[in-house]
């Protein structure tokens, strides 16, 4: 055996802790340096980066949960009061880079949180703490959790080393500990209810606990059913959920449709790479393995592009189930073992962690295919934006949104009014789901509408509000007072005073 081989093992075996621990730092250290590159190149998209900076800014500012890019009550979309965390720390820093290294934080400390977890499942066979360091280990860089980093900021990446923390504190008989994680996770997100009643079971039948994980399985199944068929519903009022269309064409599929959307491949590979990553362990704990499946039906019977393929933060609420199946499919290994009575060896334990790492670096959108370093832009965004009055309500291209985002009012461009000033990205490239056509008519109405053009460096313009005709006698509507276009001869507003860019051709 390689001499350094050797003293890895030998370390992994004096100290397996330090695995998980490593794993983390190095996995936050790759997810937060590709997610700042991309924030520097405006490659972070408004949809949900943008989305909800402006959320946790206005929650910061005593604005509730309001944001342009959804006319509802956010809570009736998704159920987050966990934003509040977000919000408290932009306080101190109100950029949409902080939610980019919350993210990555909470993703990276999902290793030791499995590691937790997956220890007090294993333990006190013999090998227990060397299994779980391998199992645990390599999740940050799982198919799923680079997708998901990828995404940009959700909820459910901050719930992910909750609900595992639980479990643990569950299977050690902390009580307080567990509630304390489970309640936390559950304001995380609606969906996180299912993870939470899967922890729940967890504990009931292989924790000391026992009422206490039956209770937990039913407070998470519970608040799961009562926000999703009552509080959310009257929340959303008649504002349709951004969810709704995702299953609309159900109401009418036939058997055959069903099946072939339930059967899709490219779903049922990215939930097999999962199951690779814990070295197929789940599929020795067959029926704890099913109860990944109704996350994963939820997300093949999506019409919503990139769910039933598991892409971007669609795999999570597969991992808690996968992680369960697969901690007690190595508990099961290792009882094999100790019955025959040759307990396996170091060497054989630590390359569980294999499947995972080469499936990871080969296949991963942040490891095996990390792009080239694109141009940083953002600061000639900030330059030529740096006239916008910090309180305007502002619609904005895609790419140049998540920068801007912290203010009471963001709107995509076409989304955009009269009032609204207006940010343009003429050369980045716009996301699918932007509308073309509308956005090009939208774009040479501008000039019309009498806006003046206070900034255009070549890839960014800034527009002001539109001029709008008035009576004679009657003041400037509140939402344009103080933010008109000046005529000749007029001083500039004072929010612009002082760094006002010339019109084109301007000297």
């Amino acid at each position: 055996m390689l001499p350094g081989l050797r003293h890895a093992l030998d370390v992994l075996r004096a100290r397996p802790g330090v695995a998980p621990l490593a794993a983390a730092a190095l996995g936050f250290a790759l997810v937060a340096a590709t997610l700042l590159q991309r924030a520097a190149a405006l490659q972070l998209p408004a949809y949900d980066t943008a989305f909800f900076e402006q959320l946790v800014w206005n929650l910061g500012h005593g604005r509730g949960l309001a944001s342009g890019f959804y006319g509802g009550d956010f809570l009736g979309l998704h159920f987050s009061p966990l934003l509040a965390l977000p919000a408290a720390l932009e306080l101190a820093w109100p950029d949409a880079r902080l939610l980019a290294l919350l993210q990555a934080a909470a993703l990276a400390l999902s290793a030791p949180a499995a590691y937790l977890l997956l220890r007090a499942l294993l333990q006190p066979r013999p090998g227990a703490e060397v299994a779980a360091a391998a199992l645990s280990a390599p999740l940050p860089f799982w198919l799923g959790l680079q997708e998901a980093a990828r995404a940009g900021f959700h909820t459910e990446a901050l719930a992910l080393p909750l609900v595992l923390v639980a479990g643990w504190a569950g299977l050690r008989g902390r009580a307080r500990l567990c509630c304390a994680c489970a309640l936390l996770a559950l304001c995380a997100r609606e969906d996180q209810a299912y993870a939470v009643a899967v922890i729940g079971l967890l504990i009931a039948l292989h924790g000391p606990a026992r009422r206490l994980g039956a209770a937990l399985g039913l407070v998470g199944l519970a608040w799961g059913g009562l926000l999703e068929l009552v509080v959310m519903p009257a929340l959303r009022g008649r504002t349709t959920s951004d969810v709704e269309p995702y299953y609309a064409w159900l109401h009418h599929a036939t058997p055959g449709q069903l099946a072939t959307a339930a059967t899709a491949p490219a779903g049922w590979l990215a939930f097999a790479a999962m199951v690779a990553g814990l070295a197929g362990l789940p599929l020795l704990r067959p029926g704890w393995l099913a109860l990944a499946l109704p996350p994963l039906l939820g997300d093949l019977l999506s019409a919503h592009a990139p769910q039933p393929q598991l892409h971007l933060q669609y795999a999570l609420p597969l991992v808690v189930p996968v992680l369960v199946a697969g901690g007690l499919g190595a508990r099961s290994l290792l009882d094999r073992a100790r019955l025959l009575g040759r307990p396996r060896p170091i060497a054989s334990l630590a390359a569980l962690a294999l499947p995972a790492l080469v499936v990871g670096v080969a296949l991963g959108p942040l490891v095996g295919q990390r792009p080239a370093a694109p141009a940083p832009v953002l600061d000639r965004l900030l330059a030529c934006t740096s006239g916008l009055p910090p309180a305007a309500p502002v619609a904005v291209d895609d790419a140049a949104a998540a920068p801007l985002a912290a203010r009471p009012v963001e709107r995509p461009l076409t989304y955009g009014g009269p009032a609204d000033w207006v940010v343009v990205d003429v050369a980045g490239p716009q996301p699918g789901y932007v509308n073309a056509s509308a956005r090009a008519a939208h774009l040479a109405a501008l000039p019309a509408e009498g806006r003046r053009l206070y900034c255009d460096d070549g890839r960014f313009q800034l527009w002001g509000p539109a001029r709008v005709p008035q009576r004679v006698g009657e003041a400037p509507p509140p939402a344009l007072a103080g933010h008109f276009p000046q005529r000749v001869g007029e001083a500039p507003p004072p929010a612009l005073a002082g760094h006002l860019p010339q019109r084109v051709g301007e000297g």
